[in-house]
């Protein structure tokens, strides 16, 4: 009964034991969530993933499932032109938080910033819903300028961050008159999945804990 999304990770559903396993079982996703007119998002992992994953995202496509979309990292060298490659469908853009080798991933913050400022464009220009993903304050202000410049309806995009990082950005945000999704870890095993995702970036956990002072702070 929630008005809500899904997100799922394609190792999370056994892309590493098969392509096939894995795509029936995203299918059996699909299948539950297309009754109610979920939309299922086919998040983005490290880059041993990435062909597979826009792969399954292609075909599923292709054979008329229109309620998915995949996720780009604006910190792989790749990105824009994989932004280039899905502009008119959903993609979801963020900065990325696996370490890659240099060849094929910037390092550079301001460099990350740029990929996903451009590969932002491409999307909104060629027609996509955008699902802005970012706690970084600097990329939300360019996001909201790119969305003013173009006069784009709030039924075109969304930002989109995690429970608990960075609430007051998210408070603003709304403010703002975007829509704004929050990423809430569900299922029997969110404790262990909520573990993964700090382990994979440490810089969560520093928002958080941060968010979560402040907040017992106001409280006293």
């Amino acid at each position: 009964g929630l008005d809500a999304n899904v997100s799922v990770k394609p190792t999370g559903l056994g892309l590493k034991l098969g392509y096939d396993l894995c795509k029936r079982n995203v299918e059996t996703v699909i299948a539950a969530a297309e009754p109610t007119n979920r939309f299922v998002r086919i998040d983005m992992e490290d880059s041993s993933t990435t062909d597979d994953t826009l792969r399954l995202y292609r075909e599923l496509r292709d054979e008329g499932h229109e309620r998915v979309g995949p996720v780009l990292q604006a910190s792989l060298k790749r990105t824009v032109a994989d932004a280039e490659a899905l502009a008119g469908g959903s993609v979801r853009v963020c900065k990325g938080i696996y370490i890659e080798p240099e060849t094929i991933q910037f390092r550079d913050d301001a460099r990350v910033r740029e990929s996903f400022v451009r590969s932002l464009e491409i999307l909104l220009d060629g027609g996509s819903y955008a699902a802005i993903a970012t706690h970084d304050e600097w990329l939300v202000d360019e996001a909201e300028r790119r969305i003013r410049e173009r006069g784009l309806p709030a039924d075109r995009y969304e930002f989109q961050m995690l429970l608990g990082v960075r609430p007051e950005l998210g408070d603003r945000v709304v403010a703002d008159g975007h829509r704004l999704r929050i990423y809430v870890p569900f299922g029997r095993q969110w404790y262990e999945y909520s573990l993964r995702r700090l382990q994979e970036n440490p810089k969560i956990a520093g928002y958080v804990a941060g968010d979560l002072g402040r907040s017992l702070f106001r409280r006293r």
